[in-house]
């Protein structure tokens, strides 16, 4: 046994026949401390083997328990009970109201209750990783920026540990590859931010690409989507600001990408020499509207760097391609990219998906 699996093997295994069935009146400890052995985690897309509905690790009281068997019928029989020997109305309802949140969580991400997950992000630069918290609401179909999807993960890593993708991120904020250019405002867009790890992976690492004595300027991360997804997105930049280095700083706004700046020199003003985006094309009529805003908010400069990643769907693949075709019409070029191995959480245990990646940069 490896120290891994030595690790996660667990202390006790609980079989599902052996939790207490109403008709023996357990008491309200009992029930809660059952009900929290089922509780299910977000499966790990750091990790191939994510755990199944039926079987599912916690630590309780330091001890690790690993339960065995289908709870639905006897998290049923909870919820279909009167209760009538807990003592109080506000324990019955206690009971009722977490039984159905553990069924919900094996109806599948879409009925799942809001959640609090965390993502570890590697740094080159340095031995430990970032954590990043990440706080999604309870999701209703319609606001897809109020689930994190594996797109966002994989740039976010991809920022934090690959070498040509920090150093792409370099060239643009100083404006040179020897760092001789830029000075003062080093500024980076992200588009469609949802909530924003694909962002904050960036502000908690960029600093740690630059040379330690370094004074030419803090770096400011504006994080944007629309208006319905901006206030989960600044919880996440405040449950995360603790973590963000203070030479950056994280700010959040609505931008919609049928705005562009009104005049000629606001747009020159309002330009940034990076901008990123993660999995932002789910319509038709996103692919002409996400090229024409990069061209409008992308700095004019041989430097200036989009940071894009996306799942390669079979639904979308023409939407794929045809911002592709959009952006070297435009006049941008792809200066780097490559594919990769992403995982989503739809279904038991989630689903690997191939992502495209690519840095563009204007065509000289």
């Amino acid at each position: 046994m490896t120290r891994r699996e030595s690790e996660e093997a667990p202390d006790e295994v609980l079989d599902v026949i052996d939790f207490p069935h109403p008709s023996t009146r357990p008491a309200l400890n009992t029930l809660l401390t059952t009900l929290e052995l089922l509780a299910i985690r977000p499966p790990s897309w750091d990790d191939t083997s994510s755990a199944s509905t039926i079987s599912t690790k916690t630590d309780l009281s330091k001890k690790k328990v690993q339960v065995i068997g289908n709870p639905t019928p006897w998290l049923l029989s909870l919820v279909s009970s009167p209760l009538k020997w807990l003592p109080t109305d506000e324990s019955r309802e206690m009971i009722w109201e977490t039984a159905s949140t553990r069924l919900s969580e094996r109806c599948g991400r879409a009925a799942m209750p809001s959640l609090d997950r965390s993502f570890r992000i590697p740094s080159l630069s340095s031995s430990n990783e970032l954590e990043i918290k990440i706080h999604e609401p309870t999701w209703d179909g319609d606001n897809l920026g109020l689930k994190t999807w594996g797109a966002a993960y994989a740039l976010g890593k991809r920022i934090g540990g690959d070498e040509v993708m920090r150093k792409g991120i370099y060239i643009a904020l100083f404006g040179s590859e020897s760092g001789s250019g830029r000075c003062g405002d080093k500024r980076v867009l992200e588009l469609g931010a949802g909530t924003g790890l694909a962002g904050l992976a960036l502000a908690g690492t960029v600093n740690s690409i630059f040379p330690q004595d370094d004074s030419t300027g803090d770096i400011h991360v504006h994080l944007t989507d629309l208006p319905e997804i901006v206030p989960n997105l600044q919880r996440n930049v405040d449950l995360n600001n603790p973590s963000i280095p203070s030479a950056v700083k994280v700010t959040t706004g609505v931008l919609d990408w049928r705005l562009q700046p009104s005049t000629e020199a606001e747009q020159e003003v309002s330009r940034y020499p990076v901008i990123i985006a993660a999995d932002p094309l789910y319509s038709p009529e996103h692919p002409a509207l996400l090229s024409t805003v990069v061209g409008g908010w992308l700095e004019r400069s041989k430097t200036a760097r989009f940071i894009v990643e996306l799942p390669l769907r079979k639904l979308f693949g023409g939407e794929v391609s045809g911002f592709r075709r959009l952006m070297a019409e435009k006049g941008f070029v792809v200066l780097d990219e490559g594919e990769e191995i992403a995982r989503d959480d739809w279904g038991e245990s989630g689903e690997s998906m191939t992502c495209w990646w690519a840095i563009y940069g204007w065509q000289v």
